[in-house]
């Protein structure tokens, strides 16, 4: 969601033990310090500040879900977004951001670099200025940001998407979402810089992050966080992470409620969460909720609930102390008492009450953004009125419009857009 507002309100509808009030966030963006950490490791490197001492740090980018799939009505799937293994799909990619797509201009500034490339040989229609990476990657920039692109880039692994480096110049760039990636991609000394403040910028996977670090203290990076473990603070980046709609978060709300000491008496509010961090998960994050049906709130039980909140505390690393106590703690929940139909009733409609209202929020952002990129798109068409010719041209000669249909790309196996991480 955006995050244009200098302070708002992030709330959440059930009245959880977790969420009792409403939590007042203010997006900290624009030129940042960076966070005053505490270093416990051993290794000097590792408390060596790489970072500049601030950062200029820009909001989260509102992703439209039309940019990944086709939006709903439409009979033309999208291209897919593959970069320099698939030359066929030049105009159809082309095409897609002329229409005002940065994750096909993103596609452009790869294809541009492609040592194979040939478009000035193939379609010379198109304009040379067209074919440069510099000429796609500003307009990317224009309908996103700087570093939501390099982002964009990093799903590639060549040229300007090498991974790593397309991460770190989009994080330099302020981008929360590069942030985030980089930090939970490379074990450095600034792995819970970058986590803060993608988390301060309403970041929703940096927040969860975060409030993890809060819950347990944790000491992986070198680094510690000043007062942690924080339960309020915990329960705070939590919420931001729950208010933006991360599926994850959900998970680790039912969890509280079930170590609480009074799960039965919030059992329905755990059925509740379980049924929209499902949703959630579904629909990326609740990106795929936008000009779409809500998704049918499929029924639980408890076991469903306790293998939801349990999933969310399978970590990856060696747990430490605080971890596993909060973990064994589960046990508290085997004398739960499953709902009646009524209480599952009751936590049904609360999870659809939740995404209808979050549903709401996020296509309110949604259609401004769009008005604002509507706008750019005219001005890009009107800079590009011959390849636009070109391409109508071409496309009546094949006699049918063009199509994202190759059947070499299909039998290669790589995934459509449709199934490409959305993500990182």
């Amino acid at each position: 969601m955006s995050w244009c507002a200098l302070a708002f309100i992030l709330f959440i509808l059930l009245p959880l033990p977790l969420q009792a009030e409403e939590l007042l966030f203010t997006p900290k963006l624009g030129l940042q310090l960076l966070p005053e950490l505490s270093c416990t490791s051993k290794d000097p490197a590792y408390c060596v500040r790489p970072l500049p001492q601030n950062l200029q740090v820009t909001a989260p980018v509102v992703e439209d879900p039309d940019w990944y799939v086709a939006p709903p009505g439409s009979a033309t799937p999208k291209p897919q977004y593959v970069g320099c293994q698939s030359e066929a799909q030049y105009l159809l990619v082309l095409t897609e951001a002329l229409q005002g797509n940065p994750v096909a201009m993103a596609d452009l500034v790869i294809r541009a670099q492609c040592a194979s490339a040939t478009p000035a040989t193939a379609y010379p229609g198109i304009p040379a200025f067209m074919r440069s990476a510099a000429f796609w990657l500003e307009w990317a920039t224009k309908y996103t940001s700087p570093g939501w692109v390099y982002s964009r880039l990093a799903l590639y692994g060549e040229g300007m998407g090498n991974t790593r480096s397309a991460y770190t110049r989009g994080a330099f760039l302020g981008d929360p979402k590069s942030m985030h990636a980089y930090a939970t991609r490379w074990n450095t000394g600034t792995n819970l810089q970058w986590l803060l403040l993608s988390a301060d910028a309403g970041y929703a996977p940096a927040a969860h992050e975060i409030s993890r670090w809060y819950r347990f203290g944790g000491d992986k990076c070198g680094y510690t966080l000043p007062d942690s473990p924080n339960e309020s603070k915990a329960r705070q980046y939590l919420s931001i992470a729950m208010s933006e709609g991360y599926a994850h978060a959900f998970g680790d709300a039912v969890y509280e409620i079930l170590v609480s000491g009074n799960a039965q008496a919030h059992l329905e509010d755990a059925y509740a969460y379980t049924q929209i961090g499902r949703a959630l998960d579904e629909a990326d994050n609740g990106l795929l909720l936008a000009d779409r049906p809500l998704p049918q709130i499929k029924p639980v039980n408890l076991n469903d609930v306790l293998r939801y909140a349990k999933c969310a505390f399978m970590p990856l690393h060696q747990m430490n102390t605080e971890e596993k106590h909060f973990v064994q703690a589960a046990k508290l929940a085997k004398d739960l008492h499953p709902l009646e139909p009524q209480g599952l009733a009751a936590a049904s409609n609360k999870a659809t009450a939740w995404l209808l209202n979050f549903q709401k929020h996020q296509e309110a952002h949604l259609t401004a953004e769009r008005e604002r990129r509507d706008a750019l798109t005219t001005q890009l068409r009107e800079q590009c009125l011959s390849a636009l010719a070109y391409i109508a041209t071409v496309s009546k000669m094949r006699a049918q419009p063009l199509t994202p249909h190759d059947d070499a790309l299909a039998a290669s196996g790589i995934p459509s857009c449709s199934r490409a991480p959305l993500l990182p």
